[in-house]
């Protein structure tokens, strides 16, 4: 049996050694995409007589190390997909707001993001969920369409919490939203009910973005 060269066998080794490598790659550069981007807190007594309002604060970070992001397009601003849902995962509202590296945009709970509902109905408590993203094209920048675009890390957010009165007043805490992964089902699931609110509402389920606060 005649003997393999070895420059030959060195060339199938490390053509094996890349093809096995490039699937564990892709799912990186898959996943990669999806950490970072999707947080989750709670607001609560909403709606109770003589409780202030709560406030959603925000800024981004510049983490754009993305696979497939377009150097062409200024990546030190992002959007902050914003999806308020009601106790009952009914969704009340949506928008996406603008922010740009290290700036902070505030959002007034009762007034920016729950002053609008789809159905009228303002909840007392519920969960606000917020998706960080990148436009989808230099036709694009600007525009932030909760409904179409491409998850890319990362905003970091804060909510205060209005808490049950206690003696005359109603105490008031804050934490920074909690980092989950974010999957294809919720991803796919929030951009759809975002869609659904908007062409259903007829302007109504749209929440309000204010700008950056001066720097």
């Amino acid at each position: 049996m005649k003997k393999m060269p070895f420059a030959v066998l060195a060339i199938l080794v490390t053509a094996l050694a890349i093809g096995m490598a490039a699937p564990v790659a892709s799912a990186q550069t898959d996943s990669i995409q999806q950490v970072d981007v999707f947080s989750t807190n709670y607001f609560s007594n909403n709606t109770t007589p003589g409780a202030p309002p709560a406030t959603l604060r925000f800024t981004e970070q510049e983490s754009q190390a993305v696979a497939g992001a377009n150097p062409a397009i200024d990546y030190t601003e992002e959007c902050a997909m914003i999806y308020v849902y009601a106790a009952d995962q009914q969704l009340a509202e949506c928008c996406g707001c603008p922010v740009s590296k290290n700036g902070l945009v505030s959002e007034n709970v009762q007034k920016d993001l729950l002053g609008n509902t789809l159905t009228r109905v303002v909840p007392n408590e519920g969960v606000i969920q917020i998706v960080s993203g990148r436009y989808l094209d230099l036709g694009s920048i600007g525009v932030c369409d909760p409904t179409k675009f491409i998850p890319a890390p990362e905003i970091n957010s804060w909510l205060t919490h209005i808490q049950n009165k206690v003696g005359t007043g109603f105490p008031i805490t804050e934490t920074h939203g909690d980092e989950e992964f974010l999957s294809d089902d919720e991803f796919v699931t929030l951009e759809a009910d975002c869609a659904f609110a908007m062409r259903l509402g007829s302007g109504f389920g749209v929440c309000h973005c204010n700008t950056e606060a001066v720097k």
